[in-house]
């Protein structure tokens, strides 16, 4: 049975808003949990909850753009995100292991965090990665990078709100109401930044993917889970989610096998090195 999402927003800090960043204390592992585009710290904070019943401390921060308004989103480009999840990730350098979530473009992020310091990251749980955009965003977000003015244009208000099948947790979810669409636009370029570095991904890498979403397409998934250097990935496909599979009705599910995937990853020689 599917807990209720209220448990992740009752466990927040104490005072702190849905969206707000947050350090599950934890043992000797870690895992870094990464949201998406316009999203916050809650889209992982249910699947990182799972996690510290098994030991981990968890960190789940506000990825940079994020946390505020629209406009203040429209001007960040996709290497502030994967700076700033450097910067978290380096938080964690006491830790002995170092596994990452990442939640559609903060799967993306995970993907370049785990190219750049292969030695350190020991798994990759890949949350509907946004490698290919469905129809309509696709386009848009390349017309945007496209244009000189791109990052003038207007945020674009999403109808009917979070693309999560759940009502509460689409009521629940604190997601910014709008879209820049030159933040589409450099999700499509670390997108392809990211198609250039998977071979270079060497952690063992579990991808989830909704299998009604209407956000991201399924063949990205699919390519991301075949080309890991690691690969090929096992790709979970949740039949009943849509996009946000760490919070859909689903949840449960999505939670557990992250946490037994990254429990049956096998210590490493490697453990507590920070190349």
């Amino acid at each position: 049975m599917t807990a209720p999402i209220a448990r992740a927003v009752a466990a927040a800090p104490p005072g702190g808003a849905r969206g707000a960043a947050f350090d599950l204390e934890g043992g000797p592992d870690a895992a870094l949990l990464l949201h998406g585009l316009t999203g916050s710290p809650f889209e992982v904070r249910h699947v990182a909850e799972r996690l510290q019943q098994d030991g981990l401390r968890c960190l789940g921060p506000v990825l940079p753009g994020h946390g505020g308004s629209p406009e203040a989103l429209a001007p960040v480009a996709w290497r502030d995100w994967v700076e700033g999840a450097r910067r978290d990730l380096a938080r964690l350098d006491g830790a002995r292991r170092v596994f990452l979530v990442g939640c559609s473009m903060g799967a993306l992020v995970a993907c370049a965090l785990a190219a750049a310091r292969p030695g350190r990251v020991a798994g990759l749980a890949l949350l509907a990665p946004a490698l290919q955009l469905s129809g309509a965003a696709r386009v848009a977000g390349a017309v945007a990078r496209a244009l000189p003015f791109g990052r003038r244009l207007p945020p674009v208000p999403k109808l009917g709100g979070s693309d999560v099948r759940d009502p509460v947790a689409r009521r629940d979810n604190p997601a910014m109401a709008a879209v820049p669409l030159s933040a589409v636009g450099e999700l499509l370029a670390l997108a392809r930044e990211v198609e250039r570095l998977l071979p270079a991904v060497r952690a063992p890498a579990l991808v989830v993917a909704g299998g009604q979403d209407h956000t991201v397409a399924m063949e990205g998934a699919r390519r991301l889970a075949a080309r890991v250097g690691s690969g090929p990935a096992r790709l979970l496909v949740l039949q009943e989610s849509f996009h946000l599979v760490g919070i859909d009705v689903e949840r449960d599910r999505c939670a557990g096998e992250v946490a037994a995937f990254f429990s049956s990853i096998p210590p490493s020689a490697a453990e507590g090195t920070s190349p």
